[in-house]
């Protein structure tokens, strides 16, 4: 493109000032594989720093911000076209060729949109098309602005840690400000806590390479800000995606350099060890049967189930129980009915066994006995453990993934159990698959046919568990066919340049972003909700676009 005599000047001493400011700061290697689009105007660039700046702060924190950043952005890009004219002046068809992710973005939404066709609830079509308007109006926007990319990345890193730091804190503090027990909810009350992980982690990853790179104090302080506080967070919420990811994080941004690599595959080590110790804690254990007791003290016959597997803290839960005693040992210690229900609304009965295998005691009437009054009334407030108590975040939910694996074994009812419902949830998709293998369901079809498949399938799930696949995926495939799946793998592979260096740094962010969001979309239906759809949407389009030398 050839600039105007009264642009060039201008342009350079800007870009000399950020050059001088990079160095300053550290980013004097931050050579961007996509680089800044020529003849921006500096009353342009304010207007999109001003859009990305409020959309990084508001990730972390608010839907309804989220929403004004790219409002925002929409004006900017209008004041963009005014001052610098229509999208095509100055750029040649092989700047347009070199886009691949604005085409796949493109490609995708116009499948999901084509997809209504075959859809009978076009209502709920459209309410999706529109929570997903942001995948495809921040790739749309930024990959056609006439902005200063590296200049706009430098400064949402920036704000996007402040951010995380800022949000981190605030949700530690008001959590530790409730009374009571706090569910992993309670811990984030801005966004979802499993949107935030991922928000968390992206971030800590991206300065990681930032401290990688440049070694400045400044770098090295907000990565340990983001690392207590992040940590603490994913520990407080028992984020699983969370807790996966940072070291998963943690080895692909420094596995580039060369002088880390030796420490990199130690931690690969240390994680399959790890992998393995977690693996072999969830092997089922039965209990033998000929060191069962057959009967209590008073001379009641245990029920024991040697085929069962269930475990509370070490205990099994299904041998020594003498429902006898256990009903009136019960009832001359509580007012609930030993036959009803908790204050959870789950079986008295079943609450008080599992309760009493977790403080390694008989389900007779010693045991009752052995509880103190507060025990009794945690059992009646529907506490089924004592280590509900005594254990909190990332551990007390592995004690709970325990149970769910070990109560799947045994047959019960998978009903809110976040882990093991799942595969019905992905059998469900099969079943509708199976019926839909060309183009879907399309895309407002998908809550009925979820309905339809659990009443086929005769779901053990309960009513109000009756979800959908929980995998971006799968909801693709479901939704849209093979097609639909193939266009979003698309995406993602088009967001890392075959020809760039492994060195370059927009490149490790980009990698570094593409892990988290292929990781989450595996758990989640990350793209159905406005804080996810944003997240991906906004950086897709952040590093998203192209820059060809001849432009």
């Amino acid at each position: 493109m050839v600039h105007s005599p009264r642009q060039l000047p201008e342009q350079s001493h800007r870009l000399d000032a950020i050059r001088r400011t990079q160095s300053h700061f550290g980013w004097t290697d931050t050579v961007i594989m996509f680089s800044n689009s020529t003849g921006t105007d500096s009353r342009v660039q304010r207007w999109y720093d001003a859009a990305l700046i409020l959309t990084a702060i508001a990730l972390p924190f608010s839907n309804f911000l989220m929403s004004q950043g790219a409002f925002l952005l929409v004006i900017a890009w209008g004041v963009d076209r005014w001052k610098n004219g229509p999208l095509f002046r100055g750029r040649t068809w092989s700047y347009w060729q070199a886009q691949p992710v604005l085409w796949a973005v493109l490609a995708l939404y116009s499948w999901e949109l084509l997809s209504q066709l075959w859809s009978t609830d076009w209502a709920y079509g459209w309410r999706v098309l529109r929570i997903q308007l942001p995948l495809l109006a921040f790739p749309l926007i930024l990959t056609t602005a006439r902005w200063d990319q590296r200049l706009g990345l430098q400064r949402v890193q920036a704000a996007l840690a402040v951010a995380v730091i800022a949000a981190c804190g605030s949700c530690l503090w008001m959590g530790m400000q409730k009374s009571g027990e706090l569910k992993p909810r309670d811990w984030s009350p801005f966004i979802s806590h499993i949107r935030f992980s991922l928000i968390i982690t992206f971030t800590w990853g991206w300065w990681l390479i930032r401290w990688f790179k440049s070694r400045k104090q400044v770098a090295l302080l907000v990565l340990l800000l983001i690392t207590i506080l992040g940590g603490w967070f994913t520990w407080k919420t028992a984020s699983l995606t969370g807790a996966i990811l940072f070291p998963l994080i943690l080895l692909v941004a420094s596995w580039q350099f060369l002088q880390l690599r030796r420490a990199v595959l130690g931690l690969c080590i240390a994680g399959v060890v790890t992998l393995g110790a977690v693996a072999w804690h969830l092997l089922p254990i039965y209990p033998e049967a000929h060191t069962l007791e057959a009967k209590t003290p008073r001379g009641e016959a245990y029920v024991n189930h040697s085929d069962r597997c269930l475990r509370e803290n070490g205990t099994h839960i299904w041998v020594h129980i003498a429902w006898n005693e256990l009903n009136e040992a019960w009832s001359s210690r509580s007012a609930l009915d030993f036959n009803g229900q908790d204050e959870r609304n789950q079986e008295l009965r079943m609450t008080l066994i599992r309760f009493l295998a977790s403080k390694g005691l008989k389900k007779d009437a010693d045991g009752v006995s052995a509880l103190s009054d507060e025990e009794i009334r945690w059992i009646e407030e529907g506490i089924p453990t004592v280590l509900e108590k005594t254990r909190r975040g990332l551990r007390r939910r592995l004690d709970v993934i325990q149970f769910e694996v070990w109560n799947a074994r045994d047959g019960g009812n998978p009903s809110g159990h976040s882990l093991v419902q799942r595969f019905a949830f992905l059998d469900a998709a099969r079943h509708i698959y199976q019926q839909h293998p060309v183009l879907g369901v399309g895309i407002g079809d998908l809550p009925h046919n979820y309905d339809a498949a659990y009443s086929a399938l005769d779901s053990p799930l309960d009513e109000e568990f009756r979800l959908r696949a929980h995998n971006q995926y799968i909801t693709f495939l479901v939704a849209g066919g093979p097609m639909n799946l193939i266009l979003w793998l698309v995406l993602l592979a088009a967001l890392i340049p075959l020809n760039s260096r492994r060195s370059d740094y927009p490149t490790s962010a980009a990698v570094v972003f593409l892990v988290v969001i292929a990781l989450s979309c595996l758990t989640e239906d990350t793209l159905e909700t406005q804080a996810g759809v944003t997240f991906a949407g906004f950086f897709i389009g952040l590093f998203g676009r192209r820059q060809p030398a001849q432009v």
